[in-house]
């Protein structure tokens, strides 16, 4: 049983690093989790993306949450759903206020730029690094091939980690065919309160293929349907929601405090995540009475193969967007060197590095 304490510090400090994405925070998540501190395996890790890639909502947090029940059963899980957003929760609200108070974002853009150069080397060398480990049978390379050309081709991430799973199914067990086994409650409008905790309940239960495609959803609701916030100000949510760390689906919590707050930006973080989590627990104690079926390894045999192709696929596709220029492209690439040479830096000192980078270089 791992600490609740070590839980917390763990995923405190991935949600502060947690950016470029969905592939970034696995990157993020191995460097911490499997490479630095050795609370789980890449098997452990990659079973956690297969789970949380079949439930509705924001997809990271699934994975931590996974992982923090494997470590401390349910406290486990909460912890580290906790902590792993409270850092993007604590920035968006900051810069929220920002927003709401000068109406325009803060100027910063040039510090994610040089986030961005180092999360592509991030990025690629989490890829290239378990994929050394993972890639080491023949049908895997099938299985990585496929996955890697779908991903290419940008066809649906969520249908081409099942197509993987179901494609290392067949190649490793149509040789030996089994049988398959299956703050204080008055000081604020209640009304309104229970109008947005159920808005982002709703978004966070029907939602599938991560964080991304609660962004549609939302803008129908707080733009469309109601008129919380104008297009204008929803847009500059959505952007702050890719620049923080942690899930884009945090853009949630610009919403909620517009609407009502801090206490609003509670409310609706809390509900587009809460769906997700407690599905989770549900398909955990399902999941625990079948992982030694052959035909369940089989398929997260195949997921494995198929997260080594999400993230060399999207340090391809982040190349172009954030090694823009000779300078940031001598950077990234430099520090992805760093990265496959020096076996045990912390990524965390790379980030850091971007963004002193990303203040110098104008």
């Amino acid at each position: 049983m791992t600490p609740l304490k070590t839980i917390a510090k763990t995923f405190f400090k991935i949600g502060l690093l947690g950016f470029g994405g969905g592939p970034g925070m696995i990157a993020i998540i191995r460097s911490e989790c499997v490479k630095k501190k050795k609370l789980v395996c890449d098997d452990e890790l990659t079973t956690a993306v297969a789970i949380g890639q079949m439930l509705p909502g924001p997809f990271v947090p699934n994975y931590c949450e996974y992982i923090g029940y494997c470590l401390a059963g349910l406290k486990g899980a909460v912890v580290a759903g906790i902590f792993l957003l409270l850092p993007s929760f604590i920035i968006m609200l900051i810069l929220s206020y920002l927003y709401f108070s000068f109406h325009t974002l803060p100027a910063i853009s040039q510090i994610f730029k040089g986030i961005g150069a180092v999360m592509t080397a991030i990025i690629i060398w989490a890829g290239i690094d378990m994929g050394r480990l993972i890639i080491n049978k023949f049908t895997r390379v099938i299985v990585f091939a496929f996955a890697f050309i779908l991903f290419l081709v940008k066809f649906d991430p969520v249908l081409t980690v099942l197509f993987a799973g179901g494609l290392s199914i067949i190649l490793e067990q149509v040789k030996s065919p089994k049988i398959f086994l299956a703050v204080p409650i008055f000081l604020f409008d209640l009304r309104k309160a229970l109008e947005l905790f159920g808005i982002f309940l709703k978004i966070g239960a029907v939602i599938f293929g991560g964080g991304y495609t609660a962004i549609p959803f939302i803008q129908n609701e707080v733009c469309f349907y109601r008129d919380w916030l104008t297009t204008r100000e929803f847009l500059d949510g959505f952007a702050l929601g890719q620049i923080t760390p942690g899930p884009v689906a945090i853009t949630a919590t610009f919403v909620g405090f517009k609407v009502m707050g801090i206490i609003g930006a509670l409310i609706s973080t809390i509900g587009i995540f809460l769906p997700s989590f407690l599905m989770l627990i549900i398909l955990i104690k399902v999941y625990k009475k079948i992982e030694h079926n052959c035909y369940v390894q089989s398929f997260l045999n195949g997921v494995k193969s198929a997260v080594v192709a999400i993230l060399l696929s999207t340090g391809i596709f982040f190349i172009p967007a954030n090694w823009f220029n000779i300078v940031y492209g001598i950077f990234g690439l430099l520090c992805l060197f760093i990265l496959l040479v020096v076996k045990k830096i912390d990524p965390f000192i790379i980030v850091v590095a971007g963004i002193i980078f990303g203040l110098i270089i104008v």
